[in-house]
């Protein structure tokens, strides 16, 4: 088939995937431990890629506040995997969800979860997702730039619907 060439849609992901689905396998891989072996290197390629944008956001709104951990690859709690990158801050530690269930506020998460008896891993927010994660090489680590970014625009508003708008640093700054 011939595919029109998209502008900012990741096709090559969602195909990808379309293709896993009907062959019952993730990126070639049939069984569960050479699918995580998968998913590993694809947390290696990954990890710079979503750090780096953590940091911008870090830079652009938490006027450098911000502390970035990668946690993960780690057991799930489930019996599968899953990787969080997660961006936090002094107020964010400090606050409580106001608009919501009464709980600490959490930080901005990118979360890669390959949960138990799923055929594949999955990329999310903490309140948003599930895109394919298809990343075998660093071109495809690149190309989750876009999405990669959504999360995290998603995820600090999160946190201001959560709370209200003093919550990012930046905003004592707005005139």
């Amino acid at each position: 088939m011939n595919y029109p060439q998209p502008a900012a849609i990741r096709a090559d992901d969602l195909l990808r995937h379309l293709q896993d689905l009907r062959s019952g396998t993730y990126e070639g891989a049939h069984n569960r431990k050479a699918k995580e072996e998968l998913y590993r290197r694809g947390i290696e390629l990954l990890t710079p890629v979503a750090v780096a944008l953590l940091e911008e956001a870090n830079v652009l709104f938490l006027q450098n506040t911000g502390e970035i951990q990668v946690i993960g690859p780690e057991d799930d709690g489930s019996g599968g995997l899953e990787t969080r990158y997660e961006l936090s801050w002094p107020e964010q530690r400090a606050a409580q969800v106001t608009r919501g269930p009464r709980e600490p506020l959490q930080p901005v998460r990118i979360v890669v979860n390959y949960a138990q008896g799923f055929l594949h891993p999955h990329l999310a927010g903490s309140t948003a997702g599930f895109w394919p994660f298809q990343v075998r090489s660093q071109a495809d680590a690149e190309r989750q730039k876009g999405i990669l970014a959504a999360i995290i625009e998603l995820e600090l508003h999160q946190r201001i619907f959560e709370t209200d708008w003093h919550i990012l640093p930046i905003s004592q700054q707005l005139a």
